[in-house]
């Protein structure tokens, strides 16, 4: 397991981070939804990113989204990774609305091929990205650290 506070491997059989002094039965006992409220109360300081998925956090749900929505931000939004969620949602709709723009407009002629390319690469790139770092355990989520 990866310490979410300093970064370091903790080993197998340790009860904390030998780095850090993290317990380990703080991380096993995380929320994502608490790491939500502290994002809305503005106290980031209480949140850290573990890759180890937090007990209110359902995997299969999280990859389902990043399949089928992950290139508008779905699953980001459903842990609570709202900036990131959101450059992913207005690539998308930039991509879609500028797409569907005809030919003869001015502006698409001038810039808008490589504007698309460049938004479509930006949201295909996060959504494969995304899917990959979920199936091997490797998606960072916000959680707080359970106080024991």
């Amino acid at each position: 397991m990866i310490c979410p506070n300093c970064g370091n491997k903790i080993p197998e059989d340790s009860a904390y981070c030998l780095y850090c002094k993290l317990r380990v039965e703080s991380i096993l006992k995380a929320s994502n939804e608490q790491a939500k409220i502290a994002y809305r109360n503005k106290q980031k300081d209480k949140v850290v990113y573990s890759t180890y998925k937090p007990y209110d956090v359902n995997k299969t749900k999280l990859l389902l989204l990043s399949i089928f929505l992950g290139w508008v931000g779905a699953h980001c939004f459903y842990v609570g990774r709202y900036v990131k969620a959101s450059i992913l949602l207005v690539c998308a709709v930039l991509t879609i609305c500028i797409g569907c723009l005809p030919k003869t407009w001015f502006l698409y002629t001038y810039f808008g091929g490589t504007f698309i390319g460049v938004l479509g690469f930006i949201c295909v790139f996060n959504w494969w990205m995304d899917i990959i770092l979920i199936v091997f355990n490797k998606f960072k989520i916000p959680v707080v650290l359970k106080e024991i």
